[in-house]
Protein backbone atom coordinates (compact mmCIF):
# COMPACT_ATOMS: atom_id res chain seq x y z
CA UNK A 1 0.00 0.00 0.00
CA UNK A 2 2.84 2.41 0.82
CA UNK A 3 4.44 1.68 -2.55
CA UNK A 4 1.18 2.47 -4.36
CA UNK A 5 0.80 5.73 -2.43
CA UNK A 6 4.38 6.75 -3.22
CA UNK A 7 3.84 5.98 -6.90
CA UNK A 8 0.64 8.04 -7.03
CA UNK A 9 2.23 10.97 -5.20
CA UNK A 10 5.28 10.87 -7.47
CA UNK A 11 3.08 10.79 -10.57
CA UNK A 12 1.01 13.74 -9.37
CA UNK A 13 4.18 15.67 -8.56
CA UNK A 14 5.60 15.04 -12.03
CA UNK A 15 2.34 16.10 -13.65
CA UNK A 16 2.47 19.33 -11.67
CA UNK A 17 6.14 20.10 -12.32
CA UNK A 18 6.21 19.29 -16.05
CA UNK A 19 2.85 20.42 -17.53
CA UNK A 20 4.50 21.83 -20.65
CA UNK A 21 7.10 19.13 -21.29
CA UNK A 22 5.18 17.55 -24.14
CA UNK A 23 4.92 20.89 -25.92
CA UNK A 24 8.66 21.40 -25.45
CA UNK A 25 9.37 17.95 -26.88
CA UNK A 26 7.37 18.28 -30.09
CA UNK A 27 6.99 22.06 -30.47
CA UNK A 28 4.17 21.26 -32.87
CA UNK A 29 6.63 20.03 -35.49
CA UNK A 30 7.74 16.68 -36.86
CA UNK A 31 10.70 15.41 -34.86
CA UNK A 32 13.24 12.73 -35.79
CA UNK A 33 15.43 10.60 -33.59
CA UNK A 34 17.43 7.45 -32.94
CA UNK A 35 16.83 4.57 -30.54
CA UNK A 36 18.88 1.64 -29.31
CA UNK A 37 18.32 -1.03 -26.75
CA UNK A 38 18.17 -4.65 -25.68
CA UNK A 39 15.50 -7.11 -26.78
CA UNK A 40 14.30 -10.52 -25.70
CA UNK A 41 12.53 -12.82 -28.13
CA UNK A 42 10.60 -16.04 -28.00
CA UNK A 43 8.33 -18.28 -30.10
CA UNK A 44 4.77 -19.28 -29.36
CA UNK A 45 2.01 -21.47 -30.87
CA UNK A 46 4.66 -24.15 -31.31
CA UNK A 47 2.96 -27.51 -30.73
CA UNK A 48 6.27 -29.38 -30.80
CA UNK A 49 8.29 -27.10 -28.52
CA UNK A 50 9.19 -27.63 -24.88
CA UNK A 51 11.45 -25.78 -22.42
CA UNK A 52 11.57 -22.67 -24.63
CA UNK A 53 14.49 -20.34 -23.81
CA UNK A 54 14.36 -16.71 -24.87
CA UNK A 55 17.03 -15.17 -27.07
CA UNK A 56 18.57 -11.92 -25.85
CA UNK A 57 19.66 -9.52 -28.58
CA UNK A 58 19.66 -5.94 -29.78
CA UNK A 59 17.24 -3.57 -31.47
CA UNK A 60 17.84 -0.12 -32.88
CA UNK A 61 17.10 2.34 -35.64
CA UNK A 62 15.38 5.64 -36.32
CA UNK A 63 11.97 7.17 -35.78
CA UNK A 64 9.82 10.18 -36.55
CA UNK A 65 7.29 11.77 -34.21
CA UNK A 66 4.39 13.49 -35.97
CA UNK A 67 2.08 15.54 -33.70
CA UNK A 68 -1.64 14.93 -34.31
CA UNK A 69 -3.12 16.74 -31.32
CA UNK A 70 -2.01 18.28 -28.03
CA UNK A 71 -1.05 14.98 -26.42
CA UNK A 72 -1.28 12.60 -29.37
CA UNK A 73 1.38 11.74 -31.96
CA UNK A 74 1.98 9.26 -34.75
CA UNK A 75 5.33 7.50 -34.47
CA UNK A 76 6.68 5.49 -37.42
CA UNK A 77 10.00 3.70 -36.91
CA UNK A 78 12.52 1.71 -38.96
CA UNK A 79 14.42 -0.80 -36.84
CA UNK A 80 16.73 -3.77 -37.09
CA UNK A 81 15.84 -6.28 -34.39
CA UNK A 82 16.94 -9.81 -33.51
CA UNK A 83 14.44 -12.57 -32.79
CA UNK A 84 14.28 -16.34 -32.36
CA UNK A 85 14.57 -18.83 -29.49
CA UNK A 86 16.15 -22.08 -28.35
CA UNK A 87 13.85 -24.95 -27.48
CA UNK A 88 13.51 -28.73 -27.17
CA UNK A 89 11.41 -30.57 -29.73
CA UNK A 90 9.92 -34.03 -30.19
CA UNK A 91 12.46 -36.83 -30.00
CA UNK A 92 14.75 -35.11 -27.49
CA UNK A 93 16.39 -32.84 -30.05
CA UNK A 94 17.19 -29.17 -29.44
CA UNK A 95 16.73 -26.40 -31.97
CA UNK A 96 18.23 -22.91 -31.94
CA UNK A 97 16.73 -20.31 -34.30
CA UNK A 98 18.49 -16.96 -34.76
CA UNK A 99 16.52 -14.44 -36.83
CA UNK A 100 17.04 -10.82 -37.79
CA UNK A 101 14.30 -8.50 -39.11
CA UNK A 102 14.11 -5.06 -40.64
CA UNK A 103 10.96 -3.93 -38.88
CA UNK A 104 8.61 -0.98 -39.39
CA UNK A 105 6.43 -0.30 -36.33
CA UNK A 106 3.78 2.43 -36.49
CA UNK A 107 2.39 3.61 -33.15
CA UNK A 108 -0.16 6.01 -31.79
CA UNK A 109 1.62 7.70 -28.90
CA UNK A 110 -0.02 9.49 -25.97
CA UNK A 111 2.07 11.83 -23.82
CA UNK A 112 0.96 13.51 -20.63
CA UNK A 113 3.80 15.36 -18.87
CA UNK A 114 6.70 12.85 -19.02
CA UNK A 115 4.48 9.75 -19.22
CA UNK A 116 4.40 7.92 -22.56
CA UNK A 117 1.87 5.26 -23.59
CA UNK A 118 1.88 3.83 -27.12
CA UNK A 119 0.36 1.01 -29.15
CA UNK A 120 0.26 0.02 -32.78
CA UNK A 121 1.13 -2.49 -35.48
CA UNK A 122 4.37 -3.56 -37.09
CA UNK A 123 5.56 -5.25 -40.27
CA UNK A 124 8.94 -6.89 -40.75
CA UNK A 125 11.13 -8.30 -43.51
CA UNK A 126 13.37 -11.24 -42.67
CA UNK A 127 16.98 -10.13 -43.14
CA UNK A 128 18.96 -13.02 -41.62
CA UNK A 129 18.11 -16.55 -40.54
CA UNK A 130 20.17 -19.35 -39.03
CA UNK A 131 18.94 -22.60 -37.53
CA UNK A 132 20.76 -25.44 -35.82
CA UNK A 133 19.60 -28.83 -34.58
CA UNK A 134 21.24 -31.01 -31.91
CA UNK A 135 20.41 -34.42 -30.50
CA UNK A 136 19.82 -35.15 -26.80
CA UNK A 137 23.60 -35.50 -26.23
CA UNK A 138 24.32 -32.11 -27.80
CA UNK A 139 25.74 -33.50 -31.01
CA UNK A 140 24.95 -31.46 -34.14
CA UNK A 141 22.52 -32.97 -36.64
CA UNK A 142 22.97 -32.18 -40.32
CA UNK A 143 20.35 -29.51 -40.85
CA UNK A 144 20.35 -26.50 -43.12
CA UNK A 145 17.84 -23.75 -42.40
CA UNK A 146 18.08 -20.35 -44.03
CA UNK A 147 15.89 -17.50 -45.26
CA UNK A 148 14.36 -19.58 -48.05
CA UNK A 149 12.75 -21.91 -45.48
CA UNK A 150 10.94 -19.13 -43.62
CA UNK A 151 8.35 -16.52 -44.49
CA UNK A 152 10.03 -13.31 -45.60
CA UNK A 153 7.21 -11.15 -44.18
CA UNK A 154 6.01 -10.90 -40.58
CA UNK A 155 3.39 -8.66 -38.98
CA UNK A 156 1.75 -8.18 -35.61
CA UNK A 157 0.86 -5.78 -32.82
CA UNK A 158 2.75 -4.07 -30.01
CA UNK A 159 2.16 -1.90 -26.95
CA UNK A 160 4.40 -0.16 -24.48
CA UNK A 161 5.09 2.78 -22.25
CA UNK A 162 7.81 4.75 -20.56
CA UNK A 163 9.01 8.28 -20.00
CA UNK A 164 9.99 11.13 -22.33
CA UNK A 165 12.13 13.77 -20.66
CA UNK A 166 13.08 16.54 -23.07
CA UNK A 167 14.91 14.94 -25.99
CA UNK A 168 15.48 11.67 -24.11
CA UNK A 169 13.14 8.70 -23.84
CA UNK A 170 13.16 5.33 -22.10
CA UNK A 171 10.53 2.84 -23.28
CA UNK A 172 9.52 -0.75 -22.60
CA UNK A 173 7.57 -2.51 -25.38
CA UNK A 174 6.09 -5.96 -25.89
CA UNK A 175 5.05 -7.35 -29.29
CA UNK A 176 3.39 -10.39 -30.79
CA UNK A 177 3.69 -11.62 -34.35
CA UNK A 178 0.59 -12.99 -36.07
CA UNK A 179 2.32 -14.69 -39.01
CA UNK A 180 3.40 -18.33 -38.91
CA UNK A 181 7.03 -17.86 -39.92
CA UNK A 182 7.36 -21.38 -41.37
CA UNK A 183 7.18 -21.44 -45.16
CA UNK A 184 8.36 -24.97 -45.92
CA UNK A 185 5.66 -27.49 -44.93
CA UNK A 186 8.36 -30.10 -44.33
CA UNK A 187 9.38 -28.10 -41.25
CA UNK A 188 5.98 -28.62 -39.63
CA UNK A 189 6.87 -32.10 -38.39
CA UNK A 190 10.01 -30.69 -36.75
CA UNK A 191 8.86 -27.34 -35.37
CA UNK A 192 5.08 -27.17 -35.49
CA UNK A 193 3.65 -23.67 -35.80
CA UNK A 194 6.05 -20.80 -35.06
CA UNK A 195 5.17 -17.16 -34.32
CA UNK A 196 7.42 -14.40 -32.98
CA UNK A 197 7.03 -12.79 -29.57
CA UNK A 198 9.39 -10.16 -28.16
CA UNK A 199 10.03 -7.39 -25.67
CA UNK A 200 12.45 -4.49 -25.89
CA UNK A 201 13.88 -1.87 -23.55
CA UNK A 202 15.21 1.09 -25.51
CA UNK A 203 16.67 4.53 -24.98
CA UNK A 204 15.91 7.19 -27.58
CA UNK A 205 17.15 10.64 -28.49
CA UNK A 206 15.07 13.11 -30.51
CA UNK A 207 16.54 15.93 -32.60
Amino acid sequence: MKTIKCFLLTTLLLLGIFPNLHAQLTEGKIRFGLKLGVSGSNLYDDANADDIKARIGLTGGGFAKIPLAKHLSLRPEVLFTTKGAKFDIIGGNTSDLKLGYVEVPVSLEFNIAIINIHAGVHAGLLATAEGTLEDSQGNPITFDLDKEDLESFDYGWHLGGGIDFGNLGLHLRVSRGLQDIRKDDTLEDIFGSLKNAAWSLTASYGF
